[in-house]
């Protein structure tokens, strides 16, 4: 018995002799940190070691509520010690302050050893100034501008609105939104993105759930508006998603957003007397031409935002609290808007605006009808052995003239639209009441609230 116990000791000591070994020690973190230089960079800094040469090292980060991950290479020299650094230029990659999440490193050696590391967070801050803070577990509002007062009201009117909101729609919020309010001018400006246009007075990043405003500590009154307007865009827009956003009409979603700021509903008399004036003078922008951007111009403009809130008031008024829900939901799914409210209320886009426009006691919108005369058809190519002539110049984006004329209507004024901006994937911008706006999304229009909100 003993001869045996012998011989399987000494087989395993064989074994154990001959067994391949990765490294004699693993790969060891160090130091992993993130510091933020604002409006400049992320640096991301780690220091690791190992007994073989370290070859390769990747950044990874994920931000909250955010299921995308970025993968970054940092500058390092390989060796057993090194010190790798990741920078993140604002400049170029720019993210607003709010933005938080986790980040962590990948590292691998010439024997063939990896590490991943622990997760650590990281948060893009402001410091440059002393921060106020109120918050609850749905919405946190940052202000430095003010005293505990100025800051308190336009929470409370905050939440007045997401209260509101949940209760009509079932629209709930999902993850903690955040805004912050600039005092100065040039406060706001500095933490956009270079190259923001200068009469822009507010941006929401609706990927991170953060919105920027320009309110003064001075105008009170603008910034108890302004904040409930921009939380509810957040929110339906958070709820609706890329898709459901893509399609959702902006008449519908400033008239949403203008219909929260007071609680209960309001709309605020400068509005208020400019859509009965064009109610009276028969002069109400067609609902259809509203789906897309609004006018540039200011007087257009302030109608189609009057007219957003009256539209979105009828619907509530008459088809009720769930079915404004149902629609939401529908919108959510990437169905086209005329699809969805001739399902949900029975009508399209053109059915809508006549019975709002019955209700508020404006004439009914006269449509040209269309001609049932059939075009005289012409060939695309011609059949022929004669030599290829020179074709007319294509004329771009010309509107094709009907050969039978419908009789004669005066057609409601159509305001031009702004060219549409280039996509951000990471920014939206809002105008209208706040004056939140930037060219190529609506023009330079210029509000006397802006103004005065200027420091």
């Amino acid at each position: 018995m003993k001869r045996i116990l012998i011989f399987l000791a000494l087989v395993i000591v064989v074994t154990l002799s001959v067994a391949p070994v990765a490294a004699d020690d693993p790969i060891v973190v160090t130091a992993s940190q993130f510091t933020i230089n604002f409006g400049k960079n992320m640096l991301f800094q780690l220091d690791a070691q190992s007994s073989a040469n370290i070859t390769k090292v990747e950044l990874w980060l994920q931000f909250d509520g955010n299921p995308s991950i970025f993968r970054g290479t940092p500058k390092f020299d390989a060796d057993k010690k090194i010190q790798a650094t990741y920078d993140w230029n604002l400049a170029q990659k720019y993210l607003p302050p709010g933005v938080s999440g986790q980040f962590w490193w990948e590292i691998e050696d010439s024997a063939g050893n990896k590490e991943e590391s622990d997760k650590k967070s990281f948060r893009i801050e402001d410091n440059r100034f002393k921060w106020q803070k109120l918050s609850d577990q749905r919405f946190a509002l940052y202000w430095y501008g003010g005293g505990d007062a100025f800051g308190k009201a336009i929470f409370d009117r905050a939440v007045q609105a997401m209260d509101a909101l949940q209760k009509d729609t079932g629209v709930a919020v999902e993850r903690p939104l955040q805004i912050y309010l600039y005092d100065k001018r040039a406060d706001f400006l500095s933490a956009m993105e270079p190259g923001i246009n200068e009469w822009v007075g507010g941006r929401a990043f609706t990927e991170h759930g953060i919105t920027l405003i320009n309110v003064s500590a001075n105008d009170l009154n603008y910034g108890i508006v302004a904040t409930p307007h921009e939380l509810t865009h957040l929110i339906v827009h958070t709820k609706l998603g890329d898709i459901g956003t893509a399609g959702l009409p902006r008449w519908l979603d400033e008239g949403l957003a203008m219909y929260y700021e007071f609680v209960p509903p309001a709309l605020e008399p400068e509005y208020d007397r400019l859509l009965k004036r064009a109610i009276q003078n028969d002069t109400l922008v067609p609902l259809r031409t509203l789906v897309g951007n609004f006018a540039t111009d200011a007087n257009l403009a302030t109608l189609s935002y009057a007219q957003s809130f009256s539209v979105v008031d009828f619907m509530y008024r008459r088809n009720g609290k769930d079915k404004m829900t149902q629609v939401l939901l529908e919108m959510k799914q990437g169905s086209a808007f005329d699809d969805i409210v001739r399902k949900v209320l029975g009508v399209d886009t053109e059915g809508l605006e006549a019975a709002w426009r019955q209700d508020i006691g404006a004439k009914p919108r006269v449509i040209p009808t269309r001609s049932n005369t059939a075009p005289t058809p012409f060939p695309t190519f011609g059949l022929s052995t004669d030599a290829t002539s020179t074709p007319a110049p294509r004329v771009t984006g010309a509107t094709a003239v009907p050969t039978t004329v419908a009789r004669a209507v005066t057609p409601a004024p159509v305001p031009t639209s702004a060219p549409a901006a280039p996509s951000n994937p990471i920014s939206q911008l809002c105008s209208g009441s706040f004056a939140l706006i930037a060219v190529g999304i609506f023009g330079p229009v210029f509000y006397r609230r802006m103004r005065r909100s200027a420091a």
